[in-house]
């Protein structure tokens, strides 16, 4: 499969060669499992004991509730890392539900055969507790946003977080408004009508999947009221 060739795109692998990205994989053993869309990978009933790495598609982390209410906590693209921050954990099964939000392949790499990997190269070891440090941020900004009582505060702070993060006013969405409705924890036409008062106000402008913040002053004093 092609994106294996690519593989130095993950951090994992990204200080090696695709050459020596294959000869490293041929030491190991390594599974690829393709999904369609909407197909559970891990699930709170699976041994935490598997690394994934997304090939091709994307993927979103939830914590679903026993009220049957879901809670989008984290979206992973191609050649990021799944299930990496609960493989070492004092666990025995993953505490999230893994799903695909389209037509996925994931690379499958078992706790034995990830050690092996560290083994033979520690710089790999380095790059995923990088990997398992930054999910400790981004789980930080989920609860920051999870402890705002209002939806503007919510809206203002994921914006003021998205621009810093890339630098720039325009923000473009990589996920849907009803992901970012979940991952707000707000309703979708609350989420709608927020963000319509926001462009009303001259704060915001926004077209589909593309938001620009206009007005970065007024989002921050929505987010620090």
């Amino acid at each position: 499969m092609e994106p294996i060739k690519q593989l130095n795109n993950c951090i994992l692998f990204d200080h090696l060669t695709s050459q020596e990205v294959s000869d490293l994989l041929s030491k190991i053993t390594y599974h690829v499992k393709s999904y369609g869309k909407s197909e559970i990978i891990f699930s709170p009933h699976d041994p935490s004991d598997t690394l994934g790495i997304i090939l091709n598609g994307s993927v979103e982390v939830q914590k679903i509730f026993a009220s049957g209410k879901a809670l989008t906590v984290t979206r992973r693209f191609q050649y990021e890392l799944i299930a990496d921050a609960s493989i070492f954990a004092n666990t025995t099964y993953y505490p999230s539900t893994i799903s695909t939000c389209e037509k996925s392949h994931i690379l499958f790499i078992n706790k034995v055969n990830l050690l092996n990997l560290f083994s033979i190269d520690q710089e790999i070891m380095s790059k995923f507790l990088e990997s398992v440090a930054n999910r400790v941020l981004t789980l930080n900004t989920t609860i920051e946003i999870l402890s705002l009582n209002s939806v503007p505060a919510k809206i203002a702070y994921f914006l003021l977080t998205e621009k810093s993060k890339f630098n720039s006013n325009v923000i473009k969405l990589t996920f849907s408004k009803k992901s970012l409705a979940e991952h707000l924890n707000v309703s979708r036409p609350t989420l709608s009508r927020e963000l319509k008062k926001l462009q009303l106000e001259g704060i915001i402008s926004f077209d589909k999947r593309t938001i620009e913040i206009i007005d970065a002053e007024k989002l921050e004093g929505i987010y620090s009221t």
